[in-house]
């Protein structure tokens, strides 16, 4: 039995598993509270909608970055080539 949508096709659109599923349920729980859906489906059940409305590229998602996180790596690279050296050390 083949489940649609593929796991594997939505975790192209996310970093993680756990981006996945808080947007899925961030999503669904937006269906439930105002009744609005941009797609059709076989099921009336929010969560199953909010998934098939992210495989099929009906709504998008900001990926939130707190401004005190650590740098990983490639952004530090990034940011010496830019020749933002000196925000790296503190300068």
């Amino acid at each position: 039995m083949m489940i649609y949508p593929a796991i594997t096709d939505l975790m192209e659109k996310f970093d993680s598993r756990y981006s996945l599923v808080i947007a899925t349920a961030k999503r669904a729980r937006e269906i439930y509270q105002t009744g609005v859906t941009f797609t059709e489906c076989k099921s009336n059940k929010p969560v199953t909608i909010a998934v098939n409305e992210i495989a099929e590229n009906k709504v998008s998602f900001k990926k939130v970055v707190e401004k005190n996180a650590p740098m990983t790596q490639d952004e530090e690279l990034n940011k010496i080539i830019e020749g933002q050296y000196n925000d790296i050390l503190g300068e």
